[in-house]
């Protein structure tokens, strides 16, 4: 429909005796196709000069629409006895010519309306896109200046373990930040690509923990669109999982691999974080420990979905995962 939209408005620009011309040949044609189909059409005069308004209507405007009613009429009275001499003289055939002259006159102006309807949607939708992407422009100016302020007072602060708090607090802000980056409109909807957010956050996260660490970090997502607060959820998820990952898995500088994956199966999407890491005690429950697996746990109910955490098929280094539906409940 955008891509017809987008045609006929180049048609409709195109200079008064191409538009006309574009007319007169579609009544042309209908009217070579009706001689040639003769006499099986003889009870259809009209019939094939309908096709003829209305792509003149629809392809080029009002006005040519007009043209191609008064060219029909003239080529559909050469059809009508006596023919060829565009004389109309009984009753039943000046009805028919009259009836002929209303219904493409009511179609045309129809379809200029229709035309007009879409033009008005189409600017809206643009309106509705540019204060989409200027309301996320402030936002993100706002969730930035926040940051900055909590890593200036981060550096104020003496206490180690308030200044983690701070750090976290700032990450997190930055996850909602990254969705608002990647954020767009598709069919009405604000939605994020996840290919591009979770991979520009693992980078990120890449960025501020590994430096000159010996560890691989894999990341293996598919495209899929997903609402703007589901894909926080899904974002500050993976910041909590993979810092983690990052910050305890490998101490000593010791070497390792971490994979993040994104993909859908059947009716759920899959988000899995895993390390060949150290692992963790089996005996403690590591998603009801600490603020952040908290907040994962939080995310996950949010999304629909259960998490689970453990050590990885192979029994070594942990696999955190959370399974979702691709459908959100309402």
């Amino acid at each position: 429909m955008e891509w017809l939209r987008r045609q006929t408005l180049q048609t409709r620009n195109w200079p008064i005796w191409m538009r006309y011309s574009g007319a007169a040949f579609f009544v042309a044609a209908a009217a070579l196709l009706k001689l040639a189909l003769s006499p099986r059409l003889d009870g259809y005069v009209f019939l094939l000069f309908f096709p003829a308004v209305i792509a003149s209507a629809a392809l080029f405007n009002r006005g040519s629409g007009f043209v191609a009613i008064a060219l029909s009429s003239l080529a559909a009275a050469a059809f009508i006895e006596p023919h060829w001499s565009l004389w109309v003289g009984r009753g039943n055939d000046l009805f028919a010519l009259a009836l002929f002259v209303a219904t493409t006159l009511a179609t045309t102006t129809l379809i200029e309306a229709l035309h007009d309807a879409l033009h008005q949607l189409a600017r809206a939708e643009q309106e509705k896109d540019l204060l989409l992407r200027e309301a996320g422009h402030r936002f993100r100016n706002d969730l930035t200046t926040m940051s900055a302020l909590l890593r200036l007072q981060e550096r104020a602060i003496p206490d180690a373990q308030a200044q983690a708090a701070f750090a976290a607090a700032t990450d997190r802000i930055h996850v909602l930040g990254r969705a608002q980056e990647k954020l767009e409109r598709v069919e009405g909807a604000a939605i994020v690509r996840t290919d591009e957010f979770i991979t520009d956050l693992c980078d990120d996260l890449r960025l501020a923990l590994l430096s000159l660490r010996p560890i691989t970090l894999t990341v293996e997502v598919e495209r899929h669109p997903l609402p703007q607060e589901r894909a926080a959820a899904v974002g500050l998820i993976i910041n909590e999982w993979l810092t983690n990952a990052l910050k305890y898995a490998f101490p000593e500088e010791r070497s390792g691999q971490v994979t993040v994956s994104f993909a859908r199966r059947e009716g759920e999407f899959i988000l899995e974080v895993s390390d060949d890491g150290i692992g963790f005690d089996p005996h403690q429950e590591p998603q009801g420990s600490g603020l952040g697996q908290r907040l994962v746990s939080a995310m996950a109910r949010q999304l629909g979905g259960a998490v689970k955490v453990g050590p990885r098929p192979d029994g070594c280094g942990t696999r955190a995962m959370v399974k979702f539906p691709a459908k959100a409940r309402r």
